[in-house]
């Protein structure tokens, strides 16, 4: 029993540093110059959070099921790899634009599609589906 409630307060915790992923590509698209550098800076230590969270996620999660396989699972396993993916990848574009100073396309593009996808998931979680 307290494994249970321990994973469920643990991956909850982990759940708030993707909340805290959301608005960084509304940031990006409307700041400019230092802001811009100011909110790079900001999310770098955000995203390596957000890799903790993605991995401390998987792991209580797994004692969190209770129903074994289902078809909820496997959607909420592939989220799970897509947002890893692209939090990957929008962590390295967001360092590798740390050198210039203007507005980087790239970085903007996968962290809309993080966003998303993590919207994606809140919902998949809350929807009361059953």
């Amino acid at each position: 029993m307290w494994l249970e409630i321990s994973s469920f307060i643990i991956h909850w915790l982990m759940a708030l540093a993707f909340f805290m992923l959301i608005p960084l590509p509304f940031f990006l698209k409307g700041m400019q110059g230092e802001n811009l550098l100011f909110i790079k800076k900001l999310y770098r230590p955000i995203m390596h959070f957000a890799h903790v969270g993605l991995i401390g996620s998987i792991i209580t999660g797994i004692f969190l099921i209770q129903n074994g396989l289902s078809w909820w699972l496997i959607v909420v396993f592939v989220l799970w790899l897509t947002i890893g993916a692209l939090l990957g990848v929008t962590a390295k574009n967001l360092r590798l634009s740390m050198g210039n100073n203007n507005k980087d396309r790239s970085v903007l593009t996968f962290s809309s599609m993080l966003t998303v996808t993590i919207i994606g998931m809140f919902i998949l979680k809350f929807a009361n589906w059953f």
